[in-house]
Parts: structure tokens; sequence; C-alpha cells
């Protein structure tokens, strides 16, 4: 996003989503911080995607690095690793997966997990307490793109309260850019969450998310569990 070149158009923010029926069953207490997350009662609760294969959870590794710092992260991720159930290929899993009773928490965007929520499912999300990592949306026109007029039409279009509304009407719960006007209650606030200072063009870099996801592979990936 350096020198404007990337908009903007929708964000959302890393949480926990959870099956409040099999928390009850298994008399377990809503996650409410990364630092619940390691407790041995949650062994074998917690699900997760891979971050070589998914974007959400580079977002979350690369999220828990700027936030607790590289070492420290590590550290935790081999912790978190004891529990986790599965690394699913996609970051999408984790909402249907805990909606179905198939896992008791995952980790992923919040709005996917409020969805479900919606939909009569027994499911409720929240962020972590220490502070979590969120995406943004981007979109950004092509330089010499051959259908260029069209391009910034659309771009208009999508950053207007129109476009805008297609998310929350397709049952896409991103929060808007847009904040001209009341978003789709659904929308999970973002007010009251801890968002890191998350720097999109250090962790966006390919040299820098190799070098995470080798060091991932190596010492989380490769631990038994």
């Amino acid at each position: 996003m350096t020198e404007n070149k990337v908009g903007g158009f929708y964000t959302s923010a890393i949480g926990f989503g959870w099956n409040t029926d099999l928390l009850k069953k298994k008399n377990l207490p809503v996650p409410k911080c990364w630092s619940d997350l390691i407790k041995p009662i949650y062994k074998g609760e917690v699900e997760i995607s891979h971050p070589a294969s998914s974007g959400t959870a580079y977002t979350i590794l690369a999220g828990l690095v700027q936030l607790m710092g590289e070492e420290a992260a590590f550290e935790y991720m081999k912790k978190l690793n004891a529990n986790i159930t599965q690394y699913t290929r996609s970051g999408t899993a984790q909402a249907p997966n805990v909606a179905k009773g198939e896992v008791a928490v995952g980790i992923s965007f919040m709005f996917g997990f409020d969805l479900w929520k919606y939909n009569k499912y027994p499911v409720q999300s929240g962020a972590p307490c220490e502070g979590t990592s969120y995406e943004i949306g981007g979109i950004a026109l092509i330089k010499g793109a051959r259908n260029a007029a069209a391009a910034k039409q659309y771009y208009d279009w999508l950053m207007s309260a129109e476009g805008q509304k297609i998310g929350g009407l397709a049952g896409s719960l991103q929060f808007p850019a847009n904040k001209t006007f009341k978003p789709d209650p659904r929308i999970p606030s973002l007010d009251d969450v801890r968002l890191v200072k998350y720097d999109f063009e250090k962790y966006g870099k390919a040299a820098k998310r190799k070098r995470l996801l080798d060091r991932w592979n190596k010492e989380v990936s490769a631990q038994a569990r």
C-alpha cells in the first residue's frame, strides 16, 4: 500500500470462534486471550489453518510476531501446537467446523464465525485480549490496462455506499471502508478490538514471508502433537 498504489475497501480482524454447546458439554471456559489457548485444558480442542497454504494463517503468524516479538511468538506457537487438532489448508474452514461441532475452538477472521451465529448455529466469537492482527481487502487500478475507464467506474462503485453494502447483503461480514452509511448490523464491530500496528509492507515481502514460514515449518510444524 506504499505510494497509495493500493486502496482498501474492507477490513476484518483475527479472533476466536467457539461452539457454545461443545464448551458447555466439555466444561471448558470461553477463551478470551491468546494465553488461554495454550492451557492444557484445550488440548485437541483448537483448529487453525496452515500458514503455507492459507493467507489467514500467515496473517495470524505475522501478527503474533509483531505483537509478541519473534522469539516469544515462536515459543508461543510451539505451545499452541500441542493443543491443535489439525491445520487445515483453508483459512475459511474453521467457522463451519466450529459451527457443526467438529471442533470446539477455531482461530480465523471473526466475521466468518458471526455469519454462522446469525444462521442460528451455537457459535460465538471474540478478539484476543492482548491484541490481534487484521486484513485489508485491497483494490488497485492496473497501469496501462486496456479497460481503464471501466475499471475506474467499478472502483468508484465499489467504494460507494451502494457497492459497500453488497458484502453484508451477500453474507460477507467484513467491515466496509466507507463510513458514510450504516453498515449491516451483523458485521462485528472493531471498536473494542486491540489491533496490532501491522506492517503490511514489511510482512508482505516474499523474502520475509519465506523466512517466517521456513522457521515455522522447522520449529512448529515438525513437532509432534
